[in-house]
C-alpha cells in the first residue's frame, strides 16, 4: 500500500509539473520582430464589406468620403456595395480603404441658435429636437451644443435618448449669436472620430460675436474634416429689422415707417444703438453707438461690401458687412428713418446664407429652411431620413504632400441610374 501511495503522489507531482509548463509557454509573449527606424504602419486590413472603423481613428493620412445615393427618381438606395464605387482624386484613382455601410452608427452634433429671436419660439424648437432624435439608430450618438453669446456643451456623445432629451431641454434663449465659434467646437468634438459624422445646425447663419473662430478659418478646418453638414435655416431678417427700427426710434425720437412696429414691440426694454444726428446736448460729447440687436455691445464691423459665394479653394478672409450710416429722409410723420438700415441688414443676411450654402455645399450635405417653426420638425425628419442611408467611404491618396492644397474628389457608382452627392474635395494637412 505504501508502494502504491508512493507511485500516486509521484504521479500528481509530475502532471502539475506538465501543466505549469504549458501554462508557461501559453502565456509568454511571441518575440517581437525587429523594426527599421523608418518603418511606416501599413493602412488597417478590411474584413469583408464594413470596416471596423475603430482602428483607424488616430490615422491622420485618411481621408473620409460620406456618400448619398439616390434613384433618379428620388427614393434613397441603401444596398450598395464596396465594390460598386470607385473615388478619385483630382482625377487619380484611390483605392477604397474604408466602407461603412448605411447600417454604421453615426456621431452627430446638434447645433441649436438660441439667440433673443428664438425667445418666443425656444418650447417648439426643443420638441421638434427631441422628435429628430428619437428618429436617429439606438447605436447613434448624440450631442447637444447650443449658442447665443456662449457657446454650451451640453452633454458628451451618448447613445441614451434620455440624457439627450434632458441637455435640449436645458438649452435657454440669449442674446448674440457665435455661430462660427460653435462650429469650431463642433469640429473639434468630431475631429478624432473617423465614423459616419454629422453636424445638424438649426440658425439664421448670422454671426456678430465669434471671439476665436471666423467665416474662412470654419470652411478651412470643415475641407479637412470628413463631417457633413446640414444646416436648417430659419429667417429672422423681418424680426431684426423691427426691433433695429424701435431702437433707432427710442434713442434718437425718430418715428418708424409703420406704427405696427410700435405696437408690436414692448417699450423700454432695448438699449441706445443708432448714431444720432442731432447735436449732442451741450457739454457732452457724441455717444458711440451701434444697432447692438444686430452688432451686439462692443462690437463694430469692417465697413466692406460682402462679395459673393467663392470656390471652395478660394482663401483669404471674407470681409464683413457694412456699418449703416445715417441718413434724413422723412418719415411718415414728418421724422426720418435710416434707409441704410435695409441695405445693411441686407448685405449681412446674404453672408449668412452665403454661408450655410457654403457648409452645406463643401461637405456633401443640404441646406433646408424652416422660415416658420412649424416647418422645422418637416426639416428635421428629413435629415434622418438621409443619415439613416449615408455611406461613409474612406481612402489613403497617392498623393502623400503635406502641402495645405486643395484636392478635388470624385466618386461614382457602377450601379446605372443612381445619383451620387459626396463632398466636392478636401484640403490636404500640412506639417506646420
Amino acid at each position: 500500500m505504501k508502494i502504491r501511495a508512493s507511485i500516486i503522489a509521484l504521479g500528481i507531482t509530475l502532471a502539475v509539473s506538465i501543466v505549469a509548463v504549458q501554462s508557461a509557454k501559453i502565456t509568454q509573449p511571441p518575440p517581437r520582430k525587429a523594426e527599421s527606424a523608418d518603418a511606416k504602419p501599413s493602412p488597417p486590413k478590411t474584413s469583408g464589406d464594413d470596416q471596423d472603423i475603430e482602428t483607424i481613428k488616430t490615422d491622420t493620412n485618411l481621408v473620409t468620403v460620406p456618400v448619398i445615393a439616390s434613384s433618379r427618381t428620388g427614393p434613397y438606395i441603401a444596398d450598395l456595395r464596396k465594390e460598386e464605387f470607385t473615388v478619385s482624386e483630382d482625377g487619380v484613382a484611390q483605392e477604397i480603404s474604408v466602407f461603412a455601410a448605411v447600417s454604421v452608427p453615426f456621431h452627430v452634433v446638434l447645433m441649436l441658435d438660441t439667440s433673443a429671436s428664438t425667445e418666443e419660439k425656444l418650447g417648439k424648437i426643443q420638441q421638434a429636437a427631441i422628435e429628430f432624435v428619437d428618429l436617429l439608430s439606438s447605436a447613434d450618438r448624440v450631442k447637444v451644443i447650443s449658442f447665443d453669446t456662449e457657446v454650451r456643451d451640453l452633454n458628451e456623445f451618448t447613445n441614451d435618448k434620455r440624457t439627450v432629451r434632458d441637455a435640449i431641454k436645458q438649452t435657454r434663449s440669449g442674446t448674440g449669436t457665435r455661430l462660427y465659434d460653435a462650429v469650431e467646437t463642433a469640429l473639434d468634438d468630431l475631429r478624432p472620430i473617423n465614423q459616419r459624422k454629422a453636424i445638424v445646425l438649426f440658425t439664421d447663419g448670422v454671426d456678430w460675436h465669434s471671439d476665436s473662430a471666423t467665416f474662412d478659418q470654419t470652411l478651412r478646418a470643415l475641407d479637412e474634416s470628413g463631417v457633413i453638414v446640414y444646416p436648417i435655416r430659419f429667417d429672422t431678417r423681418a424680426e431684426t429689422e423691427r426691433l433695429a427700427r424701435q431702437q433707432d426710434a427710442q434713442t434718437n425720437g425718430v418715428s418708424l415707417p409703420t406704427s405696427d412696429v410700435i405696437r408690436k414691440t414692448s417699450p423700454g426694454t432695448t438699449t441706445p444703438t443708432f448714431p444720432s444726428d442731432e447735436p449732442p446736448p451741450a457739454g457732452q460729447a457724441r455717444r458711440n453707438t451701434r444697432p447692438s440687436i444686430i452688432f451686439g455691445p462692443g462690437r463694430s464691423p469692417n465697413p466692406q461690401q460682402v462679395p459673393p459665394p467663392r470656390d471652395p479653394s478660394a482663401k483669404g478672409p471674407f470681409p464683413d458687412p457694412p456699418r449703416p450710416t445715417r441718413t434724413a429722409n422723412p418719415g411718415p410723420n414728418g421724422g426720418s428713418t435710416d434707409d441704410s438700415l435695409s441695405a445693411m441688414l441686407d448685405s449681412l443676411y446674404f453672408k449668412a446664407d452665403s454661408y450655410l450654402k457654403e457648409l452645406a455645399d463643401r461637405s456633401g450635405g443640404q441646406v433646408y429652411r424652416a422660415d416658420n417653426v412649424g416647418l422645422l420638425p418637416g426639416a428635421f425628419l428629413l435629415i434622418a431620413d438621409e443619415l439613416r442611408t449615408q455611406y461613409l467611404l474612406g481612402y489613403y491618396p497617392t498623393n502623400r504632400a503635406h502641402d495645405g492644397s486643395y484636392r478635388k474628389i470624385g466618386v461614382k457608382t457602377s450601379r446605372k441610374d443612381i445619383a451620387i452627392r459626396a463632398r466636392p474635395g478636401y484640403r490636404a494637412r500640412t506639417d506646420q
